[in-house]
């Protein structure tokens, strides 16, 4: 495999985040991996990422994740929080990490081998003023030894860092508005309560009010008021 020294340089003078996700993708598929998620780390009380994710994860892995509800039971984010190291699905089930797995949690880890994506590395990331984010990738393996781990997190820290700058970029104007803000905003237009919000998208009043505030940061709004008024006015609200 070719030095990857030259990788920070190369991401940096990508414009785009589908054109740094494709050199991503170039240089997983020669380690057995395919599939990747990098972004934010989900709230803790919203385990659907609503923030800033980039990930080719196929159609039928995102639909059962919605339908049948793997978030709350996905074990790799609970490895996340509880090992604070990067790990593989391997290490889960055999048994390497403290971690016990619960009948739930195995069967998402199922669910990812039925699509043929048995092996895989996750990887926890911290940056300043106590952000995390998450690097995950998956593939018909095999099962990373201890240089590929290495390679694996080399190339996803410098990605994950690239994607977040190009995100960050783009949510600094309203359409960096997510959907779930813009769904937020939306029901707060039509005078709906955070509480009636929560029950309105499934998730809890907490997390209505992290989204009011991420969005109220994004327009550049003093209060909650001024960044309904100010989406409506560009018309990028949802409903």
């Amino acid at each position: 495999m070719e030095d990857l020294f030259s990788l920070p340089d190369t991401l940096e003078s990508l414009p785009t985040g589908q054109a740094v996700c494709a050199e991503v993708l170039r240089l997983l598929e020669p380690m057995g991996m395919s599939v990747y998620a990098i972004g934010a780390r989900p709230h803790p009380d919203d385990p659907y990422p609503t923030s800033f994710l980039d990930s080719n994860m196929p159609k039928a892995w995102a639909e059962a994740y919605f339908d049948r509800e793997f978030g709350p039971r996905d074990p790799m984010l609970r490895g996340l929080d509880e090992l604070d190291r990067p790990f593989t699905p391997t290490d889960l089930r055999g048994g390497r990490t403290s971690l016990v797995l619960r009948a739930e949690e195995v069967e998402v880890l199922d669910f990812c081998t039925e699509l043929g994506l048995p092996h895989g590395f996750v990887m926890p990331i911290y940056r300043a003023h106590g952000y995390r984010g998450i690097a995950c990738v998956v593939g018909r393996g095999p099962d990373p030894d201890h240089p590929t781990r290495a390679r694996l997190h080399f190339i996803l820290d410098h990605a994950h860092d690239r994607l977040r700058a190009l995100w960050l970029e783009g949510a600094s104007i309203p359409a960096g508005l997510t959907p779930r803000e813009r769904q937020v905003l939306g029901l707060a237009q039509r005078g709906r309560t955070d509480k009636e919000i929560a029950l309105a998208t499934g998730i809890s009043v907490r997390t209505v009010r992290f989204h009011f505030e991420n969005a109220r940061h994004k327009l550049g709004a003093h209060t909650r008021a001024q960044a309904v008024a100010a989406a409506a006015s560009l018309h990028i609200l949802s409903r």
